[in-house]
């Protein structure tokens, strides 16, 4: 994964805002997800929080250098719905973000433009609350260490910038460190470990297999 596929644009909170229109209520709610079975739970939760309403229209957009882009109308005539709010995705430059229009249907008929003006005014308003920022994906690392070692390797970590407030340690029998390392600087650091680990400073190095995100720090 390359430097500019290693960062997105999502947001920081999770946010519903409502609007209403002709006595219908339009509840925007912006969720940040990884993937399509992480945004179908969100939307499960969301229907659970919102219960009894009459639809619940979203769109998604997940990955970052090849995105998918998927949407539903959910019963709303066609058109009216998911495009508009995922044409406010893309405007406000989310990625790896579900938002869900949830409707509760006040008696009055909007009309198809109508339809597409409110799903879009309450698409564009949450996706403007949800304060957004950039992001970055991160790879857990685990380090062991006896403690004859252990100032080395925080050391070691204090000059590739990941000092106390970027790690936790806990000591018993030996030093154990778990941090996150940003994706583009697994390659810089990892030398460096390597050869710690084969002259027996560490007794452990372990990556872990999923990739977490953070808030991206500069």
């Amino acid at each position: 994964m390359d430097s500019v596929n290693a960062f997105f644009r999502a947001p920081s909170l999770e946010t519903d805002v409502e609007t209403t229109v002709k006595r219908s209520r339009f509840i925007g709610s912006v969720r940040k997800v990884l993937d399509a079975a992480e945004a179908q739970e969100k939307l499960k939760e969301i229907s659970v929080k919102f219960p009894k309403a009459t639809h619940y229209c979203w769109a998604y957009r997940i990955g970052t250098s090849s995105v998918l882009e998927h949407c539903s109308d959910a019963g709303e005539p066609a058109g009216t719905a998911g495009r508009p709010i995922l044409g406010a995705l893309k405007r406000c430059g989310l990625d790896n973000t579900l938002l869900v229009v949830t409707r509760y249907f006040g008696g009055i008929k909007l009309g198809i433009r109508g339809l597409i003006d409110a799903y879009g005014d309450a698409a564009r308003l949450a996706a403007e609350a949800c304060e957004a920022v950039e992001m970055e994906f991160c790879l857990p690392l685990r380090l062991v260490c006896g403690y004859d070692y252990s100032k080395t390797l925080l050391t070691t970590l204090d000059k590739y910038s990941f000092g106390e407030e970027n790690r936790a340690l806990s000591y018993g029998e030996s030093v154990e460190v778990r941090l996150e390392i940003p994706l583009v600087r697994t390659a810089e650091i990892t030398p460096q470990l390597e050869e710690m680990k084969a002259r027996n400073f560490l007794l452990a190095l372990e990556w872990g297999k999923e990739k977490t995100v953070r808030e991206r720090r500069i």
